[in-house]
């Protein structure tokens, strides 16, 4: 592939019948960070031109996503600031996290450069990973960026995208695992066919209708999300780490185990987001996702026992059959596998939830 001095692209390619994926991997966006944090002499112009590179745009979108008011121009500044020494005490600044990364920024230009003059071992098993859980015959192209800044580790928008945080992993393998989970968000972002106007239109005439259907997408967005989350947690899955590769890998394990140990509390917390959302004052979705999908994340823990027991049961192609499937559907056939309800790999769903399924499978409509 060409390289340019605006994007330097590995090309991740596994074809043959079963699966083709193509992945650009744009490193520059953040070696462009990383080299600015360096320099004492950096000039607004000169930061201007690293933010509006693609990967740093998208930092950008997910600090607005935290309700974080970043623009090109808050980025510029806030690395401008870090780099001359005198960080600046402002929302984008703190989500952005300048500050942590500076002290490591040789380290991940190091790590960066590992990865692109080591391309095979990067890429080998986050391809075969998610090949393994991708539909037969597909032919997907992906964008991919890595990343450094930002308070999320690794992020996708729902698009055949997805960018990943060196700033958080800073270690060879857990990156490996964290961008096959992206990587996988970027597959579903492909196959995606449940949206909003599938509850919301055509409108209902009156507000009670409206407010109905408003709770079925929101329903249908927790589920979505549920399966989502879960199934690329799947994929790119911690407990595939040697713990004993560094610190990080042991610390991703330890905090996947500590959740799946709390996990009856998860289940409840699902039941209790399901009965929120359907209340007659319902709580406002980005409360409930918050709740459930931000740090420590315990619907992903959910999900992620869900999607195993799937797989586990009927195989990674038995998980990839819903990726063009609605998130209830995930949950339903979670519900009827054989041993669910019977063992600690495939704990019962509480009562409200199994019949939120019901009612989205038979169109949520207004009683």
């Amino acid at each position: 592939m060409k390289m340019t001095s605006i994007l330097a692209a590995l090309v991740l390619m596994l074809a043959g019948p079963a699966f083709a994926l193509d992945v650009t991997l744009d490193t520059q966006s953040a070696k462009a960070v990383l080299k600015a944090l360096k320099n004492p002499a950096l000039t607004r112009s000169e930061a201007l031109a690293v933010a509006a590179l693609p990967g740093n745009q998208g930092l950008i979108r997910k600090a607005v996503s935290y309700k974080i008011a970043a623009t090109t121009e808050t980025f510029a500044d806030a690395m401008v600031a870090s780099a001359h020494g005198a960080p600046l005490d402002t929302p984008t600044a703190k989500g952005l996290s300048f500050e942590r990364l500076k002290p490591r920024a040789e380290a991940l230009a190091s790590l960066i450069e590992r990865i692109e003059t080591h391309p095979k071992d990067f890429k080998a098993w986050v391809i075969a990973r998610v090949g393994a859980f991708s539909p037969p015959g597909a032919a997907t192209k992906i964008e991919g960026y890595l990343v450094a800044g930002g308070t999320s580790g690794g992020f996708a928008f729902g698009e055949p995208k997805f960018y990943l945080n060196l700033g958080y992993f800073d270690e060879f393998e857990p990156a490996k695992v964290v961008l096959a989970h992206e990587l996988y968000h970027a597959v579903q972002g492909v196959f995606t066919v449940d949206t909003d106007d599938r509850w919301l239109k055509p409108e209902s005439p009156t507000a009670e209708g409206r407010a109905h259907q408003q709770m079925c997408a929101n329903v249908a967005n927790l589920f979505a999300n549920l399966y989502q989350e879960g199934s690329a947690s799947s994929v790119g899955d911690p407990m595939l780490l040697n713990p004993e590769t560094g610190p990080l890998a042991k610390k991703s394990r330890t905090e996947l185990e500590s959740g799946l140990n709390q996990l009856s509390g998860h289940m409840t917390l699902l039941e209790l987001s399901v009965v929120g959302l359907q209340a007659k004052t319902p709580v406002p979705f980005d409360d409930v996702y918050a709740l459930g999908f931000y740090v420590p994340e315990p619907l992903y823990k959910v999900g992620y026992v869900m999607a195993k027991a799937i797989a586990t049961d009927e195989g990674p192609q038995g998980l990839a059959a819903f990726l063009n499937q609605p998130g209830y559907s995930f949950v339903e056939r979670y519900a009827a596998l054989p041993r669910y309800g019977k063992d600690r790999d495939h704990p019962p769903l509480g009562p409200n939830t199994l019949q939120a399924v019901r009612m989205l499978k038979a169109g949520c409509k207004a009683r």
